[in-house]
């Protein structure tokens, strides 16, 4: 069984798509796009998602306030899935929802790449016979470059009601920290728009750990050029990760990472590691559980 359906049409899902191609996987795609890969002859579009015989997995890569409708819909017909981040933005029913997956063992994994990129396997590793003292994490991307798939007044990116705005779409550093640090217990966060704009466009952040350690987090959805870094102090030495130039400095040693980092080739990664899952026949939720706690840790950075 070699189908898999990809549902959305923007940048991201088109990612999918190329590599699942590449993979040697029949790819339905599910999309309002009218436009979405047009020409592309080696996808087979679909009207409705209920026309894909024998589907493999499921991916969810469309706006975030439709992903809910597509999980339990899927879960309902027993298929694995993939859903990019944020799982939802807005509370649901949980455990409910988890009950669903558990009932159907249906495998749940999340989009978060960023846990397949060498340095921070590099990391996690140091990070156990050391104690964390403190840490600094930022990141910044103009949305208007890296969404281009849709103007921005017409994309849910730029509409905080549909889960958009910085701190849904730069969740990747809230579940760095968590697995990398330990779960997050408090946050006191400050947010800003700017004009007209219907989202938060930055946001700085003040964390606690379960286990009492402070740090921060910026996040932009404006800065020119993109940067990600992570700073992680400890007993022993301070890291510095920089994920643009695939670089960590280890107090004043430089490590250079040669291994292809490129959001396409994590992606890849990421879903060999989900096929990896299926193939193991044993129902795994813990993304499920990650995804929930990062998710209550967004809305009480938007309340607060």
């Amino acid at each position: 069984m070699s189908n898999v359906l990809v549902i959305g049409g923007g940048s991201i899902a088109e990612k999918h798509i190329f590599n699942l191609i590449k993979l040697k996987y029949v790819v339905y795609s599910f999309t309002s796009n009218k436009n979405f890969l047009k020409d592309n002859k080696d996808i087979k579009k679909i009207k409705s998602i209920n026309k894909v015989p024998d589907i493999l997995f499921a991916i969810i890569a469309n706006s975030t306030h439709k992903h809910l409708k597509f999980i339990e819909t899927l879960a309902k017909r027993k298929i694995h899935i993939y859903c990019e981040k944020p799982i939802f933005y807005k509370k649901f029913n949980y455990l409910k929802l988890k009950n669903l997956l558990k009932k159907n063992n249906i495998h749940f994994f999340v989009g978060y790449q960023l846990l397949q990129d060498t340095k921070v396997k590099y990391i996690k590793e140091k990070l156990k016979k050391q104690i964390v003292k403190s840490f600094v994490a930022n990141v910044g991307h103009n949305y208007e470059v890296w969404r281009k798939s849709k103007p921005r007044k017409e994309s849910y990116y730029n509409k905080t009601s549909l889960g958009g705005g910085v701190i849904f779409e730069l969740v990747h550093e809230i579940n760095l920290i968590r697995n990398l640090i330990g779960d997050i217990t408090e946050i006191k966060s400050f947010k800003s728009q700017f004009g007209k704009e219907k989202c938060e466009l930055l946001a700085v952040s003040i964390i606690k750990t379960k286990n009492k350690i402070l740090g921060t987090l910026y996040q932009d959805m404006y800065s020119k050029n993109l940067f990600r870094n992570l700073k992680i102090i400890t007993n022993k030495f301070t890291y510095d990760i920089d994920f643009k130039k695939n670089i960590i400095f280890e107090n004043e040693k430089r490590i250079f990472f040669k291994d292809n980092n490129s959001q396409i080739n994590l992606l890849e990664k990421s879903i060999c590691e989900f096929i990896k899952l299926i193939k193991e026949k044993k129902t795994n939720l813990v993304f499920y559980d990650a995804a929930v706690n990062d998710l209550k840790t967004c809305l009480s950075m938007h309340q607060k």
